[in-house]
């Protein structure tokens, strides 16, 4: 059975159920197929897997020269590879299977359904394409296998298996205890990734083909290195998880958990999978143990320095706590890095983008954000990115007062401001709602609550400024606005939009219909407000203050 991908026609006129192409014809038709009809978390999976299958007929590219001129090769050399290799795309069968396994220990029965939801409660967020107890198509069941083994969620996988500590029943019999397996690769920390787009899906995939030379220690890309299914085994134990874990084809299309689709299409077996790792050293809840971190990113998340722990790096989330999203634009100067150090690093394909000398390219971001094994939502944006924004990974982050901060470094700057203005806001709600003797600290749940809409409404009125003001106009003519003293970002045109977008946030979320509400809305408002407030032509407002709260879309 083949595996299918979801198709948007040039002309716009597609109606419907979403038209389909298997992968062959995703690489034949590459040209006439503008772009993946899918949320984001399965593009990011489903590129990752054409990735992969084009990285493998190529054997390559090997450098930045080797990349230019396979611009043309590698999709009919991927045509012909998976003509080779069509016995290793089987959904169904005796023999062995794409992305299956017969894992370790005693399986557990699940409905397939849930492959889709990647949702152990399951998340209301797909019912539109997704309805509990549904026999998955065949097509669709092929996008939630390859989604569900790059994003399924850490801790109880499913399956059980004898106690590794070697626990005994008291009849002095060996415990059998549920398997707990860590977060797919793409999921871990509701990372952000990454994607060039091209006006086509072969100038895309192009795009964001990496060459050899750009792997390096300890992920590795050896000439004789397959992705897990050219190996042919249907027992997890078979295969070299040693092997597979550091390998570059090998991550990109994981096997994060051992599934075995039933033939009715209605059950699966499941259990752990093959064990890759986490980037970040994280503490098992149950255990209380340390598990040690790999430090392998994936080549299309970014990295950078943990601002109280600067020795220590982090993954660029999407996350703002709690499995609440934050927008991908208060992250894209942490994206738009090239190259990449020990601390800080951007997706591997922008690189391409000095190589091919190019003014601009379009960017796509997305994220899982998730808590523990729950999707709290899924994120995308794209942007217009001019190239003269990235900035180079071995820059300096702390910008000096003596010098015009580049493009980067005043996008960086904007987004403080703004957060900073965001902490104000959550404060002059909390003193408002003092004021009316509404304690949030009795009532912490509903105080949470509150102050994230206030928030939301905030962040989502910013986010339609972003791009065009913060990005394309301060941001890149940042001489234009930079002058002696701190408020010169407060005085900027992004100053004024943060201004705007904070008072009206704070006027609905705090209503003054009667005396008392009128008394804690003036508390609430001074509370707001500083005599370092920007100049506008706006009714009088004020500045900044700190606070991570707060999400939005």
């Amino acid at each position: 059975m083949p595996v299918t991908l979801a198709e948007n026609f040039p002309d716009g006129k597609s109606r419907g159920p979403l038209p389909r192409v298997s992968l062959r014809e995703a690489f034949e038709h590459g040209e006439k197929i503008v772009d993946l009809r899918c949320y984001a978390h399965e593009r990011i999976a489903l590129m990752r897997l054409l990735i992969c299958i084009a990285q493998r007929a190529l054997n390559g590219p090997e450098d930045e020269d080797d990349w230019k001129k396979c611009n043309d090769r590698f999709s009919p050399e991927a045509v012909a590879y998976l003509d080779q290799h069509k016995d290793c795309f089987n959904l169904f069968g005796d023999g062995p299977r794409f992305l299956q396994a017969h894992g370790s220990g005693k399986p557990r029965e699940m409905a397939v359904f849930r492959l889709a939801l990647v949702d152990k409660d399951g998340s209301v967020l797909f019912d539109a394409h997704v309805q509990p107890g549904a026999t998955l198509k065949p097509a669709d069941l092929a996008v939630a296998l390859v989604t569900f083994q790059s994003f399924a969620a850490g801790g109880k996988s499913g399956g059980s298996e004898p106690s590794p500590a070697g626990r005994k029943t008291k009849a002095g019999k060996i415990k059998d205890e549920p398997q707990s397996g860590e977060a797919a690769l793409c999921r871990e920390g509701g990372a952000l990734h990454a994607l060039i787009c091209g006006t086509n899906l072969n100038e895309t995939l192009h795009w964001n083909l990496l060459c050899r030379s750009q792997i390096t220690t300890p992920v590795t890309w050896q000439k004789t290195a397959m992705p897990v299914w050219e190996y042919k085994k249907s027992k997890l134990g078979d295969l070299p998880e040693s092997d597979i874990k550091t390998s570059y084809l090998g991550r990109l299309a994981p096997l994060g958990r051992a599934v075995w689709l039933r033939e009715d299409r209605k059950s699966a077996e499941i259990a752990n999978g093959l064990r890759y790792g986490v980037f970040a050293a994280s503490k098992d809840q149950k255990t209380k143990r340390i598990k040690p971190s790999t430090g392998i990113r994936e080549p299309t998340a970014s990295i950078e320095p943990v601002k109280r722990e600067p020795e220590k790096c982090r993954l660029v989330s999407a996350s703002a706590g709690d499995g609440v999203p934050k927008a991908a634009w208060r992250e894209l100067h942490s994206i738009a890095l090239l190259r990449h150090s020990a601390k800080r690093g951007g997706p591997m394909a922008l690189e391409h983008l000095h190589t091919m000398n190019v003014q601009e390219a379009a960017l796509w971001c997305g994220a899982l954000v998730g808590y523990r094994a729950k999707v709290g939502d899924v994120i995308e944006s794209v942007f217009r990115l001019p190239v003269q924004f990235l900035e180079d990974a071995d820059s300096t982050v702390v910008d000096d007062p003596r010098n015009q901060p580049g493009p980067n470094q005043t996008y960086r700057q904007g987004v403080g401001f703004a957060e900073r203005w965001a902490g104000k806001l959550q404060w002059a709600v909390q003193v408002y709602h003092e004021s009316l003797k509404d304690s949030f600290k009795q009532n912490a749940d509903r105080g949470k609550k509150v102050k994230n809409q206030a928030a939301m409404r905030y962040w989502t009125a910013l986010e339609q400024q972003a791009e065009p003001v913060l990005l394309h106009d301060v941001a890149l003519n940042s001489d234009k606005y930079l002058s002696v003293g701190d408020n010169w970002m407060a005085n900027s045109p992004w100053g004024r939009e943060v201004w705007k977008a904070t008072h009206d946030a704070y006027e609905l979320s705090c209503p003054r219909g009667t005396p008392r509400q009128l008394r804690a809305y003036a508390a609430g408002l001074v509370a707001l407000r500083r005599e370092d407030r920007p100049k506008s032509t706006a009714p009088e407002k004020g500045d900044d203050d700190d606070s991570k709260d707060g999400g939005e879309e």
